[in-house]
């Protein structure tokens, strides 16, 4: 990562971590103003403001690689993953909404069987409805029970992550580095595009928890009257950030779905390995694959094209 820092301010940087620190120490800033010890930020850009707006910016700019360098732990932290994390504490309301999407599905499912042998019309309301549940569950949960999350952001974040597997058997986490090496430039940008969006939001949810650490460890130490319009304020935008990075996260999932969906058969090309006949022949081929690179075990490897019919590839000898 650090070998990148030449280039860390594009679009996708400065939407998802310079802009988060800036309207943090913008904000900040518009805290401290109020105490007579608080820099006056107003009269620090009017003495210089080149100077001022470039030290700003400055501040942002490492702030933002700050928040790049723990940006897996934040979302790991979010998504529900450590034995001590305090969101694990919701993981039954995960599990409750779960469950009752899936006894909805259920239901209509038993209404559609009973139409199909009673030979009457579906309604429309109630095809609309299980549609509109299979989608939920297909964008919000994972296909089992047992891979959910306990907070909806992992949970969305986790619906696309074992697409792959559901629809092709390719584990997308380890197979995802060699896809990007066959997904054109431009699509790659829009991947990256989107997930800027969800770093942009689970960034600015990181930065109003600390503004309201802020506004009420200094209204405790000096004994200044809270504004309990503020502490509110700060609470509502706290629990918008998350609801949004949900929102972005199913957007971003979209085309990373859609990157397995069209640039997979060219992977598969690249890589050498025979065109399957069918689809089944397709699942077991990335799954063997799979299986290949997650454990380091080259006669998992399906065929290459090519090959002697009968003739066992193996890997060389060194």
């Amino acid at each position: 990562m650090f070998g990148e820092l030449p280039k860390l301010f594009d679009r996708n940087f400065a939407v998802g971590f310079f802009l988060p620190v800036g309207i943090f120490i913008t904000l900040s800033g518009v805290i401290l103003n109020s105490y007579p010890f608080g820099p006056d930020i107003s009269v620090f850009l009017e003495i210089d403001l080149l100077i001022g707006t470039t030290i700003l910016g400055l501040l942002s700019w490492i702030g933002g690689i700050v928040l790049l360098a723990v940006n897996r732990d934040l979302y790991r932290f979010m998504e529900g993953y450590g034995s001590l994390n305090p969101v694990k504490l919701f993981g039954w309301f995960e599990k409750r909404r779960y469950r009752n999407t899936l006894k909805e599905l259920d239901e209509l499912n038993t209404e559609y069987r009973a139409c199909i042998e009673s030979e009457q019309e579906f309604p429309t309301k109630s095809r609309q409805k299980r549609n509109k549940i299979i989608r939920r569950l297909s964008t919000e949960f994972p296909d089992k029970e047992e891979l959910l999350l306990p907070t909806p952001f992992g949970n969305a974040l986790r619906s696309f992550e074992i697409y792959p597997r559901a629809m092709y058997g390719l584990d997308s986490i380890d197979a995802w580095g060699r896809l990007l090496a066959v997904m054109p430039k431009d699509y790659v940008e829009l991947v990256n595009s989107a997930r800027s969006q969800v770093d942009f939001w689970v960034n600015l949810g990181l930065v109003f928890i600390l503004l309201q650490i802020e506004y009420l460890g200094l209204a405790i130490a000096t004994g200044a009257q809270l504004n309990w319009g503020i502490v509110v304020l700060w609470i509502v935008l706290g629990a918008i950030a998350p609801l949004r990075a949900t929102s972005s996260a199913r957007e971003w999932g979209d085309y990373v779905k859609s990157s397995f969906d069209v640039f997979a058969p060219k992977l598969r090309e690249t890589l050498g390995i025979e065109p399957p006949k069918n689809r089944e022949e397709e699942f077991a081929q990335w799954q063997k694959f799979s299986q290949a690179i997650i454990y380091r075990l080259p006669n998992q490897m399906p065929e290459l094209r090519g090959a002697e019919e009968g003739e066992e590839q193996r890997p060389p000898k060194k």
